[in-house]
């Protein structure tokens, strides 16, 4: 697969959290230190990166007997050494590269994760009945995948809504689609309803202006003249409401993204949409430059001022540091000419004679050209290739039932390498750039994998963890941890209540190495607590260290976090970690907080 770039809109409002103490057995007390912010942004040491890389022929179709000494991967135009190699479609013969010492990746057993995302909130009605058959047909066709892959169904509505958290079975997912079909669609949300508006709007304020006088109340108006300031300002309304909703859908994705990346493994998204606007009004721009000729100047500069690529360079960027490779697939397949469109289409008005502009087209209709068809298709479309071109997915276009391209996207699932390496640590920039080739290249090869990645401290790899666990689900307990919540009490702040988390960590599950004093373990406890409306808390962790005479007691050993929170329901996301192995705990507990506690 591949990985992220971009700013995520990861909930920065956060819920006060003035005192959390982490209390071990003995009863020491023992204040936890916050975490640093999590940016994507931070440089950090990293042992080993892995580039999930697709090889396929002329044809498209995947090469799949290709071996380390095959590819070259170079960081920053500086070639570094391929340390561990794993064929996916190979996987029970893997081969891995001893790399100087170091253990290799603990994910590379990991299933696939592939998590289907339909955004309704940029898909038309129409659009979803049928795409949601075709994704039907696709997770059908996926039955006997057992547990190498599991997927997700997601959908924008458009906040992130997990549907069906990630499940190897097909079925559970089949249900959830034919639930979408029931679901009313607002019409709030619907771009090609919001054009049509526009259009209508610039063109009724057009005819009415090129009405012929009558009398005093329009002694003759000229168009693009004295009413250029209306129909300029019905392109700009358009272009804000575009570049908002393009947002809205870009905040929803980079939520998923971050719980994908708090996952082991590689991850594939599967985007569905009509598409998101790189510029947005570009369209309508263009079109005001075709009726209004002598504005030409001012629509092209205002075409090129309203653009977003920058946003989606910046999540394309921020898909690569998750390693989650993006499938985008446009919903909107074989879009007909607006010629054909009897809302857009007609005769305008009274203009036979009018020379107020050197367009003779409007002497027939005000309908937009088979050229400004083009460029809003491909404004919609480039921002979807741009992002699976960067993440190493491929884009679906054009097609009425994509199906079949449906079906060469899961050939990507089982059938890339991963290229591990040595991350250099004296790089400068956080955002590293990769370029991976071939030594011996074949005519008509492609090779598609992720353009960068970006080096994760250990604090944002626990709090994307948490993350996961919180938005998806995905609790594991090697550590047979157990999380429980004690009598809230009142707490020093008004309106608030301190509620014990009590976690608990059997000694025998951790392991514990010699020293100088003898043995001895550690686990790091870190929780981070989430409100139904998305806040939430910093997170908080501290380092608990265990003695060799625990060790014989063989006892569980219980940390308190207390926790200061205002009323209402919270999931609570605790993980615990034992230091010397890596091995982690993540777990989800809800609990509700009542409006007021009495006090002893």
């Amino acid at each position: 697969m591949a990985l992220p770039r971009l700013r995520r809109r990861l909930a920065t409002t956060l819920l006060a959290l003035p005192a959390v103490a982490l209390i071990p057995a003995a009863a020491q007390r023992v204040e936890a230190q916050d975490s640093p912010a999590a940016t994507i942004a931070e440089q950090v040491d990293v042992s080993i990166v892995n580039i999930d890389v697709h090889v396929t022929n002329r044809r498209g179709r995947p090469i799949a007997d290709l071996t380390a000494a095959d590819f070259e991967v170079y960081e920053d135009a500086q070639r570094v050494e391929i340390t561990n190699f794993l064929n996916a479609a190979a996987r029970d013969d893997l081969e891995w590269t001893d790399g100087g010492g170091f253990e290799p990746p603990t994910d590379t057993d990991a299933p696939l994760m592939v998590a289907l995302y339909v955004d309704r909130y940029r898909t038309s009605h129409g659009n979803l009945l049928r795409i949601e058959d075709d994704l039907a047909s696709f997770l059908s066709a996926r039955r006997d995948q057992g547990g190498r892959i599991r997927f997700l169904l997601a959908t924008g509505d458009p906040e992130l809504n997990v549907r069906v958290p990630f499940s190897d079975d097909p079925q559970e997912l089949l249900g959830a689609l034919e639930q979408l079909r029931e679901e009313p669609r607002s019409g709030l949300h619907d771009d090609d309803l919001l054009r049509r508006r526009t259009l209508s709007e610039i063109r009724t304020t057009y005819e009415t202006c090129i009405q012929p006088p009558a009398s005093d109340f329009n002694p003759g108006c000229v168009p693009c003249v004295d009413t250029w300031g209306a129909l300029l300002g019905a392109a700009n309304q358009y272009a804000a409401e575009m570049q908002t909703r393009a947002a809205t859908s870009v905040s929803a994705l980079a939520e998923l993204t971050t719980a994908l990346g708090g996952l082991p493994g590689p991850k594939a998204l599967v985007y569905v949409s009509d598409g998101l606007p790189q510029r947005p009004g570009a369209d309508l721009f263009h079109y005001l430059g075709q009726i209004c000729a002598d504005r030409r100047s001012e629509t092209d500069a205002l075409e090129r001022e309203w653009d977003d690529t920058t946003r989606f360079n910046r999540f394309s960027a921020f898909s690569n540091a998750n390693r989650v490779t993006i499938y985008p697939v446009d919903a909107g397949g074989v879009r007909a000419s607006s010629s054909v469109d009897p809302t857009l289409a007609g005769a305008v008005g009274s203009v036979e004679g009018f020379s107020g502009t050197s367009d003779s087209r409007l002497s027939t209709v005000l309908v937009p050209s088979n050229e400004n068809d083009r460029l809003r298709v491909d404004n919609l479309q480039g921002t979807l290739s741009l992002l699976a071109d960067e993440t190493g997915g491929r884009a679906v276009f054009n097609q009425a039932n994509p199906a079949d391209a449906l079906e060469d996207i899961a050939s990507d699932f089982g059938s890339y390498y991963s290229l591990g390496y040595r991350a250099p640590p004296d790089r400068r920039h956080p955002i590293r750039q990769i370029e991976v080739r071939l030594t011996r290249p074949r005519q008509g090869w492609q090779v598609r994998y992720r353009r960068s990645y970006v080096l994760k401290s250990d604090d944002q790899r626990l709090a994307d963890r948490l993350f996961a666990a919180l938005k998806l689900g995905e609790q594991t307990n090697p550590l047979a941890a157990e999380v429980t919540f004690g009598e809230p009490s009142p707490a020093a702040d008004a309106g608030r209540s301190t509620l014990p988390v009590e976690v608990a960590v059997p000694v025998s599950a951790v392991t514990f190495l010699p020293g100088p004093s003898g043995m001895s373990g550690a686990v790091r406890i870190f929780l981070v607590a989430e409100a139904e409306d998305g806040r939430r808390t910093p997170m908080r962790q501290n380092t608990l260290a265990l003695s060799e005479a625990q060790l014989q007691a063989g006892l569980a050993n219980t940390v308190v976090v207390n926790v200061d929170l205002p009323p209402g329901r919270f999931a609570v996301a605790v993980g615990v970690r034992d230091e010397a192995s890596g091995r982690g705990s993540y777990l989800v507990r809800n609990v509700e907080l009542p409006t007021s506690v009495n006090g002893p």
